[in-house]
Order: C-alpha cells, then sequence, then structure tokens
C-alpha cells in the first residue's frame, strides 16, 4: 500500500501545481475533491465512490466464495483498480498543460498534432503515467510492499 499511496500523493501535488499554473480550468479528479472538500467527506465523490466498492466487494466476494469455493481476493479488489486507474486522468491533464506551454514557447506555428512536441511529453509524461498503472496492479496483486 505504501507505493499506492506514495502515488496517490504524487497526483494531488501535480493536480495542485497544474491548478496554480492554470487556474481552475484543470479537471478535478475525485481524489482531488477529497483532499480539498473535507467538511463535506458525507456528500463526496471519492467517499461515495469507496462505500460503493466497498459495497460491491463485499457482495462479489460472498458471490465468488460460494460459488467457485477458491480464494477470491484477486476478484474482490477487482472493482477498486477501475476507480485508482482513473484517478490517473491528472496525467492526461499534465501532458495536455505541458504540450501547450512546449508549443507557445518553442514553435507556436506548429499545427496540432505537433509531432516533436508529442514526442517530447510522451518521454516526459509517459513514464510517470505507466509507472503509476503499474503500481495499481501491483496494489491489485498483493506485491505491493514497500
Amino acid at each position: 500500500m505504501a507505493k499506492l499511496f506514495s502515488m496517490f500523493l504524487v497526483l494531488i501535488a501535480l493536480q495542485a501545481c497544474l491548478i496554480l499554473y492554470t487556474g481552475q480550468d484543470a479537471e478535478n479528479t475525485l481524489i482531488w475533491d477529497f483532499v480539498t472538500n473535507m467538511s463535506q467527506w458525507s456528500t463526496l465523490g471519492f467517499v461515495l465512490a469507496l462505500v460503493g466498492i466497498a459495497a460491491g466487494i463485499g457482495l462479489i466476494g460472498v458471490v465468488a466464495a460460494s460459488v467457485f469455493a477458491f480464494k477470491t481476493d484477486f476478484l474482490i479488489f477487482a472493482p477498486a483498480i477501475a476507480g485508482f486507474i482513473t484517478m490517473g486522468i491528472v496525467f492526461s491533464n499534465f501532458a495536455k498543460f505541458l504540450a501547450d506551454q512546449l508549443i507557445a514557447i518553442l514553435n507556436p506555428t506548429c499545427a496540432l498534432p505537433c509531432l516533436p512536441v508529442n514526442f517530447f511529453v510522451a518521454l516526459i509524461v509517459g513514464p510517470i503515467a505507466l509507472y503509476y498503472v503499474w503500481t495499481v496492479i501491483e496494489w491489485w496483486r498483493g506485491k505491493d510492499y514497500n
């Protein structure tokens, strides 16, 4: 859980930086709403999503354990994976912001999609986003030990 928690902190920091540099134009994520609106936890999408995931996990766990009669940890955590991966939309927002800034600075006449800028953005944002997805999958498989 330590790697996943660290990646959530990276997502929160990246979202904060995007909001500081772009204003409120950056798309908010469930985890950002959770961090910034702590006084309204009962109505937050993140908390409601966690409650829904927990209910789904419980239901799936009971059904899978009774039908298949095998260890159901892998199946039980499957619904949480989609929610965790969608929080990675921050990387997409960051890639768009970085591409816009590079086009404005380096080559304002470059038509979209500007291949040199897209290549550079892919080299910067791609590995971080891939590491995030890999971290979520490791957590799902129960191998997130650090």
